[in-house]
């Protein structure tokens, strides 16, 4: 039970927000946006902070124990399905950048987009340090989110120049100033 305390206390926070989310002066497709992105935090917590270990297969690499806790600070030791799931799994981070950010300038999204996968490694190694969630921190796993929130940003880019730019102006809620 003591593993699933990151997780209770994520799940608290994302309550928080959620009630929060409630009282916007938001309207029409605007509450899809923040719902869905609300449901998508939640998914990440559970992926990321639970006691569970997900292994798609693949060449081993050679983790590293610090303070009994296995990272991997070489990147690139071994291509596995995991990676490139990793880029899925941060995808929709970076539509949400666009559709809730007024920054959409590459650095602002390379920033965010390490920033979010420095958060979840780090968070995963004080999880595991301190409630033995028996995660791995891996660098790969800060690139290949970095990459997924970019590869999501820039979908929405392409999508904003088509037929569907009137509906993603609707999306669009734009409160995130940084």
């Amino acid at each position: 039970m003591r593993s699933w305390i990151p997780f209770i206390i994520l799940l608290i926070i994302w309550s928080t927000m959620f009630n929060r989310a409630l009282h916007l002066p938001l309207h029409g497709w605007q509450w899809f946006t923040m719902l869905s992105a609300l449901i998508y935090t939640l998914a990440i917590a559970y992926l990321c902070f639970t006691p569970t270990q997900y292994n798609w297969g693949g060449p081993h690499k050679i983790f590293y124990h610090v303070l009994g806790v296995p990272c991997n600070a070489i990147p690139f030791q071994a291509l596995s399905p995991d990676f490139f799931l990793n880029i899925v799994m941060t995808v929709p981070a970076g539509i949400y950048w666009y559709l809730l950010s007024t920054r959409h300038d590459l650095k602002s999204v390379l920033i965010f987009g390490i920033l979010l996968g420095i958060s979840i490694e780090s968070t995963q190694f004080l999880c595991d340090l301190f409630f033995h969630v028996e995660r791995f921190v891996d660098i790969d796993d800060v690139i290949t989110n970095a990459a997924g929130v970019l590869v999501g940003f820039y979908v929405m880019v392409l999508l904003k120049a088509t037929a569907l730019a009137d509906w993603i102006a609707q999306l669009s809620i734009k409160f995130v100033k940084l």
